[in-house]
């Protein structure tokens, strides 16, 4: 089986290499799996050694990345037109569990990835076949497997990198096993100076994992992580003044910090029950404690409805920290059997999870960073408690599979608000909501293998993302926000020819609830649709253009997004992540380009593995009112120049880009030892990434040389 840039695409057989169990999202059997997938192996890891997860999943089509953060911990990935903000609506996983997220309900943010380093295999999945998963289900998800603990002694690995911009890692792997187990410990530590000044990053990771073979039924996989960051990180963008000031500045006058302290536990077992049925248990807790310290410049007498009261008032400085602490729980059995109960031969998937999640917000107002008395203060407790069940049956009919499948998704939520100053009489619960949700999610499948070499494979199911808590927070009040439902399809083919794979996808998403930022909060706003095609490739050039193969491949991602726009029209006024002003019908969706690629040109040897690469992304709008206007900075709503507009840089379009990027790898012959150099924006081109809360621009040239050892 050949890969598509690192990319494996599923035919006759299952993954060569790969020991398919209860961490994977994918069967045993891929051939039969009813919609696209892709996978990532440690072999295309260590062969690209990418500089963050970042660079490894845009590689995948159909997957939209924006980064703002050089560390890659603080995930924007969008599938299929969904807005890529912290990954709110890709669904994350780790060793097949939730714990990516905070809180996969009430808070899906990604400010956590499963380092490169710890990695196995990525897994990325679309399709009616994943409402197996959730919450998430309208786009597609992402599983990050880990490496398995040693099972024939002692093994072990060393990495050390380092590169421009302050950059430098270590990354130490020791485990031993034998049949009836082992126990393995990683250690990572990455550091640098980030995208912009005072932008730093420290970050440091910590695994211990083990396996208990307790006989030919029974195995017990536990694992441990401990991640800490301690970053300059801000959230907050530049207007255009400070953008034209200095593209790669902070705004406001002191730093911004950013804190989080992360726990996660996670327990599988696994029961073999014969030669016909496995179950698998896994439970898994996570805790933990983020906080963030934020600066904000701000004029003391400006309406930004009012243009004319632009300079009247001082310039002023708040301060604000937000701590915010999430604890999660849950437990989900699954049971997998193969019978002929309907009179056809069948693969069975049952299952339930129990999940809880208990979400302490708050948020505290300063005069100055010495001061200890908080002006303000906003405290949200939220206790989610969530039940799923799901069922699936794949029909084996000759070259056809069919598979039929339900989840039901039932989800209470209480949500209590605080406001006020905290120590006096003035803070009090402003508000209290309890919400009951109960959604019955089907969908269907199937493949067609009548075709040589080939699988035409399709389906369509019923798509699902929940409301966050703090989505529902307007003037001080609790209000509620529904469900995100979907009606999802997609139709494809996947297949080998004799110089490599390729897989094409079309795919229709039409949303009945899109959830939009209106001023600030959040609310339903009607529908959407997100219709697109994908194509995908590996190809050997050798091979392409005679019969004899060469070590030059050639490998392609493409996604055309052509339509990805509000169906029916409102007024919205809103900020942040979807933008400033209104959206009519018709209006494209903010952070939804039509157009992306990634190109690779790469030359494979046992002992060299080069590669030039190029990724390209096409101008996206960064609100719901699609605004054009000049050039970089965009469009400026009072009609003034950049450099006085105040919001200008809020506003309009983020232009296209395509960015350069290189590695190369060497092995010697007969030695443990391996060298790689990798460079990401090869030009140094400056560009605008996104315009969250403002411009964030896109990293500069990144260079990170290293060596691995293993042993």
């Amino acid at each position: 089986m050949l890969g598509h840039g690192g990319l494996a695409f599923a035919q006759s057989n299952a993954l060569p290499g790969v020991e398919v169990s209860g961490n994977s999202i994918l069967p045993s059997n891929i051939e039969n799996l009813p919609g696209s997938s892709n996978v990532l192996t440690r072999e295309d890891l260590d062969k690209r050694e990418p500089f963050s997860i970042l660079e490894l999943v845009r590689e995948v089509p159909g997957l939209h990345v924006v980064s703002e953060d050089a560390a890659g911990t603080h995930l924007n990935i969008g599938l299929r037109g969904l807005n890529p903000r912290r990954s709110s609506r890709t669904l994350l996983l780790e060793d097949g569990a939730p714990t990516v997220f905070f809180a996969p309900y009430g808070d899906p943010s990604a400010h956590y990835s499963t380092p490169l380093e710890r990695l196995e295999r990525v897994e990325v999945l679309k399709g009616s076949g994943q409402i197996l998963y959730g919450p998430q289900t309208l786009g597609g998800m992402i599983n990050f497997v880990t490496k398995p603990v040693p099972r024939d002694g002692f093994e072990g690995s060393a990495k050390l990198s380092v590169g421009n911009e302050g950059y430098r890692g270590a990354h130490l792997n020791l485990g031993t096993g034998s049949e009836q187990g082992g126990i393995m410990i990683d250690l990572l530590k990455r550091q640098g100076d980030g995208i912009r000044a005072q932008h730093e990053f420290d970050v440091q990771d910590v695994t211990i994992k083990g396996q208990l073979n307790i006989n030919s039924a029974h195995t017990l996989t536990a694992k441990y992580t401990r991640f800490e960051e301690d970053s300059l990180f801000s959230e907050t963008g530049l207007t255009a003044q400070e953008y034209l000031r200095d593209p790669y500045s902070v705004p406001g006058t002191e730093g911004e910090r950013y804190l989080m302290d992360r726990d996660t536990i996670q327990l599988i077992h696994g029961w073999q029950l014969g030669e016909r049925a496995r179950l698998t248990t896994q439970v898994y807790h996570t805790k933990t404690d983020r906080t963030s310290l934020r600066s904000r410049e701000f004029e003391s007498a400006f309406d930004p409805m009012d243009p004319t009261t632009i300079g009247l008032g001082e310039l002023e400085t708040e301060f604000a920290t937000r701590p915010r602490q999430y604890d999660v729980f849950g437990i989900e059995p699954k049971l997998e059997f193969t019978h002929s109960a309907f009179g056809v031969p069948s693969e069975t998937i049952i299952g339930m999870r129990y999940h809880t999640e208990d979400i302490d917000r708050k948020k505290f107002e300063f005069d100055n960073f010495a001061d200890t008395t908080p002006e303000a203060d906003e405290r949200l407790l939220a206790d989610v408690e969530a039940t799923a069940f799901f069922a699936q049956n794949t029909f084996l009919i000759g070259d056809w599979t069919l598979t039929p499948g339900v989840r039901v998704e039932q989800i209470e939520q209480t949500k209590v608000l605080f406001s006020g100053v905290p120590g006096t009489a003035n803070f009090q619960q402003e508000d209290m909501l309890d919400t009951s949700e109960t959604e019955t999610l089907p969908g269907i499948g199937f493949t067609w293998n009548g075709l040589e070499n080939a699988t035409v494979f399709g389906g369509v199911h019923r798509g699902f993302a929940p409301p966050r808590p703090d989505r529902d927070i307007e003037n001080d009040m609790l209000q509620r926000v529904t469900p995100e439902l979907a009606t999802v399809t997609e139709l494809g083919i996947r297949g080998n020819v004799r110089a490599g794979s390729y897989e094409a996808t079309f795919f229709n998403l039409d949303i009945e609830d899109i959830v939009v930022n209106s001023g600030g909060f959040f609310r339903n706003e009607g529908e959407a649709q997100h219709t697109g095609f994908e194509l995908a490739g590996r190809f050997n050039l050798g091979e392409l253009f005679s019969e004899k193969a060469n070590p030059f491949f050639v490998s392609m991602a493409y996604t055309n997004l052509f339509t990805a726009e509000f169906k029916n029209s409102g007024v919205v006024g809103g900020e942040g992540e979807d933008g400033y002003g209104t959206y009519q019908a018709g209006n494209r969706l903010p952070y939804a380009p039509k157009h992306t690629l990634a190109l690779n040109l790469s030359y494979e040897t046992e002992q060299w593995n080069a590669r030039v690469g190029a990724t390209h992304v096409s101008k996206q709008f960064a609100n719901t009112e699609n605004f054009g206007g000049t050039e970089p900075l965009g469009f400026c709503p009072n009609g003034e120049d950049p450099a006085n507009d105040l919001f200008c840089g809020l506003f309009g379009e983020i232009e296209a880009v395509t960015l350069l990027n290189a590695s190369i790898s060497f092995a010697p012959a007969g030695s443990n030892i391996s060298y790689f150099l990798n460079a990401e924006n090869l030009t140094d081109k400056q560009y605008i990434a996104a315009r969250t809360n403002g411009i964030h621009p896109g990293r500069q040239r990144q260079v990170v040389a290293g060596i691995n050892v293993k042993f």
